[in-house]
């Protein structure tokens, strides 16, 4: 509780700062759908395997979406010299890193509520009961993506070329957690129920659950250098 009290706080300030400007929020959905409609002029929307390309697809939107985000985020953050008076605080510096995750989850979840919808319809997709598992999938991936996208993003904000730095540091480290949620997607996509797909969900909870615990370990560390 002591730390998700200045959490919340934190990400109260970012989503202030987004209701103003919606430079995060807009830039994440646009390219995020702009992904979506290009790719589904490109990929099959008939015949077996349909599935697994949207998943991969879906993703593939996700991806770009979140390190779009994360990085106009920090970034932020970085040009208002807020950091730096973050920093100076006598709080502790996980709320910091709580508080980032928890606005980007809402950023990302924002423009990924556009895209499942507008990718089931481009690519005549019908997931039936399946869409639950879409959703919870989506959620637990998405939580497991920012977590280490917001550790990485909090390393690269101080470079000179932090845009490029980000997706090579975290594309990398999320090769698992992608490919589980991309065959929990699949799964979710041919209408099957969650017992298809445990064996993806438990990596991906697993995976999601330990980079949490670390980035929130290593994350103080990471601010003073």
């Amino acid at each position: 509780m002591s730390m998700l009290a200045p959490a919340m706080l934190i990400a109260r300030k970012d989503l202030k700062v987004e209701a103003r400007t919606k430079d995060v929020l807009t830039s994440v959905g646009l390219f995020g759908l702009l992904v979506v409609v290009a790719a589904s002029f490109s990929f099959p929307t008939t015949g077996e395997g349909r599935q697994g390309v949207a998943a991969g697809m879906l993703w593939m939107a996700f991806l770009f979406a979140a390190l779009l985000g994360l990085g106009r985020s920090f970034a932020l953050e970085k040009e208002e010299g807020c950091m730096e008076g973050l920093m100076a605080s006598p709080a502790p510096r996980e709320p910091i890193f709580l508080g980032k995750l928890f606005a980007n989850l809402i950023f990302t979840g924002l423009a990924e509520i556009a895209i499942i919808p507008i990718s089931i319809m481009l690519l005549q997709l019908e997931p039936g009961n399946g869409i639950w598992l879409l959703l919870g999938v989506t959620a637990l991936g998405t939580l497991g993506l920012l977590t280490v996208g917001s550790l990485f993003a909090a390393m690269a904000v101080n470079t000179r070329t932090r845009e490029a730095i980000l997706p090579i540091l975290v594309i990398p480290v999320a090769i698992p957690l992608l490919i589980a949620s991309v065959k929990a997607t699949e799964v979710a996509l041919l209408g099957k129920g969650i017992g298809d797909a445990m064996q993806w969900i438990l990596l991906l909870a697993f995976y999601t659950g330990t980079f949490l615990f670390v980035a929130l370990f290593t994350f103080p560390y990471v601010l003073e250098e």
